[in-house]
Formats: structure tokens, C-alpha cells, sequence
């Protein structure tokens, strides 16, 4: 089955659904991210609570996280890198390390108050924090943040400027996503590259894919930065919560289930 027309379309590969036990809990994830072993880690930032979700809709629970440790104040991003899972909290001004068992193992307070509000991986497995208070990105990198913004948003464009979301590809360029509707890519070294104003209604989310980045609204409509076409996912997987992407599979997180997306360019 495939959705949407021209190049490239959406072909289904999975319709992973929640369990009904998480519906009982009260829990509805608003992120989510590839995993080891066909999994994927899903955080609920309401609740504080992480847990994985298997192949077979089979999910536990981080031992140390969620509503019974109240220490956490607000997730804002987590992710898998070489070092294993990591979870960024904006008000504790620190970053979380978990095994693969999602027991925490560490926790690394920011040597600077940056409050983080957006988060994106590189393949190095360096974090770059957006930080609003600081008007400009960080990077965290061997358990120590630069003192140096990697971009100052006050020298490149304004004082508050806002941002929605950003990413990184295979290549380590930088994709950002503004509040007007630009996308904004910067070279591995912190180089604007090119500014492209997207033609998409109330654009929220970015993904990196190959050579080319997506960006997706929550009502489930889509366009290519290389090819600019319009394209829909299925409308039972809206509105959609968060996105992610991995080699050529893009995973939509909806209320109640995971679509995952295989993207194919004809």
C-alpha cells in the first residue's frame, strides 16, 4: 500500500499498536526514538516516564524514572548514542545516562545554565542543545558543554529567535527548522549553507533522510526539501506526535499506535 504521489512516496512497512495496558496507565508518549533490536524507547514528558516498546507491542519500564521519582523535572529529548541512552532534562539542567536496561547509570549536571529546549544527536554521538535562554546552540560533548555557543541566533539573526525543531544527518550537517517556516542547514563547522522557506502549513517536525530532510505537520502532511512535493500519511495516524527517522524508514507516533514508513524515491 503506499500513500501520497510523485517522488518520493510513503510505502507501509509496520503497524506497531500500543498495548492496552498503557491506555490503563494513563500514558500517552509525545516523543519517540529508534532503539537497539527493533525497539523503540517512547517518552511520555506529561508523566516523566520512559519505557520501551518491542516488536511484538511488548514494553517495559525504566526502573528510575516516572511518576514514583519525583527528582526529574522536565524531559525534554532522549536519545540511543555510543554511550548508550540518554535523557536531557531542561529544568534540572542535566543530562541522564541509562544501559540498554534503561537503569540510569549517570547523571551529568551542565556546567552552564542553559536550560536545554531542543536536542539533536550527530552521528559522533554529540549532543547539540538548543538553549533559549542563551539564544543559540551548545554542544555536549565527553560530559562537558562548550562555553561557546556552536551557533549564536543574535549574531546570525535576532535576539529571541525561535525554533521548532532541528536535526542532524548521516553527514553531521545540521537542519534547522524556525517558527517562520524556514528551514535553515549549517555545514558540520557551524557554516550556514542556504535558507529554504517551506511551502507546508504550520510545519513542526524535521527529519533527516539520506540526502534529503522532511518536514512533517501534525495533521500528517508532508514536503521533500529536494523535491518540494506535497505528501499525506494515513489519516488514522494523525494528529502526529513526533517523528523519527533511521536509513530510509521514517516512524510517525500517533496517540495509540507507531506507523513506520518506508520512503522510496521513484
Amino acid at each position: 500500500m503506499s500513500v501520497g504521489i510523485g517522488q518520493p512516496r510513503f510505502d507501509i512497512a509496520e503497524y506497531r499498536p500500543f498495548p492496552e495496558n498503557l491506555s490503563i496507565l494513563n500514558l500517552e508518549p509525545t516523543q519517540l526514538s529508534w532503539s537497539i533490536g527493533n525497539k523503540f524507547l517512547l517518552l511520555d514528558q506529561n508523566n516523566a516516564e520512559l519505557f520501551e516498546l518491542g516488536p511484538f507491542s511488548d514494553f517495559y519500564f525504566s526502573g528510575g524514572m516516572g511518576r514514583r521519582n519525583s527528582k526529574y523535572g522536565e524531559l525534554v529529548w532522549m536519545g540511543v548514542s555510543p554511550m548508550g541512552i540518554q535523557i536531557v532534562d531542561r529544568l534540572e539542567n542535566e543530562i541522564i545516562h541509562l544501559d540498554f536496561r534503561l537503569n540510569p547509570i549517570q547523571t551529568i549536571s551542565l556546567n552552564q545554565r542553559i536550560f536545554p529546549e531542543i536536542v539533536a544527536l550527530d552521528p559522533w554521538g554529540r549532543l547539540f542543545i538548543y538553549s533559549r535562554t542563551y539564544n543559540g546552540i551548545f554542544i555536549f560533548e565527553r560530559s562537558n558543554i562548550d562555553k561557546m555557543p556552536f551557533i549564536d541566533f543574535s549574531k546570525e539573526y535576532l535576539s529571541n529567535y525561535c525554533i521548532l525543531d532541528m536535526t542532524i544527518n548521516e553527514d553531521g550537517e545540521l537542519g534547522i527548522l524556525s517558527c517562520d517556516g524556514i528551514l535553515h542547514m549549517y555545514s558540520q563547522n557551524g557554516n550556514k549553507q542556504l535558507s529554504i522557506p517551506l511551502v507546508l502549513s504550520e510545519p513542526e517536525f524535521l527529519v533527516s533522510l539520506r540526502d534529503d530532510w522532511l518536514v512533517f505537520n501534525k495533521s500528517g502532511e508532508c514536503r521533500s526539501i529536494n523535491f518540494l512535493n506535497l505528501m499525506s500519511i494515513p489519516g488514522s495516524s494523525v494528529p502526529i506526535q513526533d517523528v523519527a527517522s533511521m536509513n530510509k524508514s521514517v516512524a510517525i507516533l500517533s496517540k495509540d499506535h507507531i506507523l513506520i514508513l518506508n520512503v522510496k524515491y521513484d
